[in-house]
């Protein structure tokens, strides 16, 4: 069963005790349907606050319009048609598979470097800082389609936007990146992974009112900062370790 906990009128989901996981594969929060999925585990955990007339109609219009169709003019007929959505939502909630807290997300951001720090030997990287968050939307069902749910992360570390080259090489990492009229190609890609920590309610699910939003708290792995092809490891760095920095694919 999930974990939940009621605080301050928010449902909170500890993403350590979800009951179905799968492992060895990566996620990725851009998939409505996985969100979506969120919000529908958040929603299975407190089914018994809502009005059971409301959550069954809901469903029953919302997954089943043809049979809501059919049988809204007949009380006797949409009677019947209600619970058995209703029992059908929730055996669709039993057989969610959702990530674990160990499991890997992958995000790719647009990235520029700046102008070479020769005192610090380096380059400067906008990525992501301590202010930094994403957002993200469901299918328009539980989970809003519009962009409201938020990732933010627990471990952001500005000083990691950095790219450490001597200077000779540093030389020739710019070389290869200008351009005949002397302009130097900056952009960068950087793959960020990783995992996810807590799936929290924050605009509530209202059946028929109103679409959940969530925020999401991610946890940074490793990040690694590629050129605009993603075929070039430019220099992998560990979020686990403050000490650990490795270059890939130096070019």
């Amino acid at each position: 069963m999930f974990s939940l906990l009621k605080k301050f009128g928010y449902i909170i989901l500890s993403m350590s005790l979800m009951a179905h996981w799968l492992q060895a594969k990566e996620w990725d929060l851009g998939d409505r349907s996985l969100v979506e999925d969120f919000g529908m585990g958040i929603v299975g955990q407190k089914l018994d606050i809502y009005d059971p007339d409301a959550l069954s109609e809901w469903v029953l219009k919302t997954y089943y319009r043809k049979k809501y169709n059919r049988t809204h003019d007949d009380e006797f007929e949409f009677d019947s048609a209600k619970q058995w959505a209703l029992e059908a939502f929730k055996k669709r909630i039993s057989m969610l598979r959702l990530p674990s807290k160990n499991d890997h997300f992958n995000l790719y951001l647009n990235a520029r470097f700046g102008k070479y720090d020769f005192k610090h030997q380096r380059f400067p990287v906008k990525a992501l800082t301590e202010d930094s968050y994403l957002t993200y939307g469901g299918e328009g069902k539980i989970v809003s389609y519009y962009q409201g749910s938020k990732l933010t992360f627990e471990n952001v570390d500005s000083e990691k936007n950095f790219i450490y080259m001597k200077k000779d090489q540093a030389k020739r990492f710019i070389s290869k990146r200008k351009s005949s009229g002397g302009w130097v190609d900056r952009k960068l890609i950087i793959h960020y992974v990783y995992t996810l920590q807590n799936a929290k309610e924050n605009r509530e699910f209202d059946p028929g009112n109103s679409e959940m939003t969530i925020d999401f708290t991610g946890k940074i792995k490793y990040m690694e900062i590629m050129d605009s092809s993603r075929k070039t490891i430019i220099q992998r760095i560990d979020f686990n370790d403050e000490q650990k920095k490795s270059e890939e694919g130096k070019e």
